[in-house]
């Protein structure tokens, strides 16, 4: 019977996602966050994993520059961030309309907690575009 309860536990607990990709912007950017994945879930070091964004871009909207800031933690302890052009990482112009954006790249190996990457999307006047939360567990 002990058995069978444990198996239950390890059967549930691998059938819990690791990862999450959230909307952080509590309803002030200007795009709105509709979904987002990590895959594989959970993500394996050293190996292949894409994220996915999917976003409303309202009427009107038409950002052909700003920038990105990004921050990471690792089991809650932060590290620097950096900040780049938003047209190097994904393709401009932005325009009205659904929007999706998937991005591929190996998962650093060396690492294991809860790491969580926070995206924030400015224009160039320095309006809050879109806010995301990815975290994985490793």
């Amino acid at each position: 019977m002990i058995a069978r309860i444990i198996t239950f536990f390890a059967f549930v607990a691998a059938a819990v996602s690791q990862n999450s990709v959230t909307d952080c912007s509590s309803g002030k950017s200007l795009f709105k966050f509709t979904s987002g994945s990590l895959t594989p879930d959970p993500v394996i070091p050293g190996q292949d994993s894409s994220l996915t964004i999917n976003a409303q871009i309202p009427d009107g909207t038409n950002i052909t520059d700003g920038t990105v800031n990004y921050s990471f933690t690792l089991n809650g302890i932060p590290f620097t961030g950096e900040t780049d052009s938003l047209c190097s990482q994904v393709e401009c112009p932005l325009l009205p309309g659904p929007y999706t954006n998937t991005t591929t790249s190996v998962f650093p190996s060396g690492v294991s907690g809860k790491i969580v990457t926070t995206m924030k999307w400015y224009d160039t006047s320095k309006n809050l575009l879109l806010c995301t939360a990815v975290t994985a567990r490793v």
